[in-house]
């Protein structure tokens, strides 16, 4: 088995949206220092049934929102997901439709399952909280990316796609 990165084009990925996700991702993971804490990220197409806050971040470093495309938002992203960054913290919010970082170090709060529905299921407080937030309504997919340069994507309550990136 060979390393060798795989091809722009893949057939394999379940949705065009979890393509999107998996662009920005391994867009962001070269660029990511050697105190990288992890990443994690709600593409959206409404905010309205999402509650979510904005963490405090102090310090004189800001970053002027919105930004646009793939490349611009993957220099953004491995600029805050440093632990030296004050940035790194929380979900940073994507809008999937025109590709734009919207929100950066906010604090989200997916609904809980009902009773009676079936518990899902998850490893670690992040990947749960993707998992319950790509089931809200106008949420497209959350992406994780973690230390160990593990993809994760959720899409509508369900893991659809987990692999090492190379």
């Amino acid at each position: 088995m060979t390393n060798a990165p795989k091809p722009a084009w893949r057939t394999d990925i379940p949705s065009p949206q979890a393509l999107l996700a998996l662009q920005l991702l391994t867009l962001t993971a070269p660029k990511l220092s050697d105190d990288f804490s992890g990443l994690g990220i709600v593409f959206y197409d409404s905010l309205a049934t999402l509650s979510f806050l904005p963490l405090e971040v102090a310090g004189t470093e800001s970053f002027d929102l919105p930004v646009s495309g793939l490349s611009a938002i993957s220099d953004v992203l491995a600029r805050t997901a440093r632990r030296s960054s004050r940035w790194h913290d929380g979900f940073h919010f994507v809008q999937a439709n025109s590709v734009c970082l919207t929100h950066l170090c906010q604090f989200i709060a997916p609904p809980l399952p009902d009773t009676g529905d079936a518990l899902p299921r998850a490893t670690g407080a992040r990947h749960m909280t993707a998992l319950l937030a790509s089931r809200v309504s106008g949420i497209v997919m959350v992406g994780l990316l973690t230390q160990e340069r593990v993809v994760s994507i959720y899409e509508s309550g369900a893991l659809i796609l987990n692999e090492v990136l190379p």
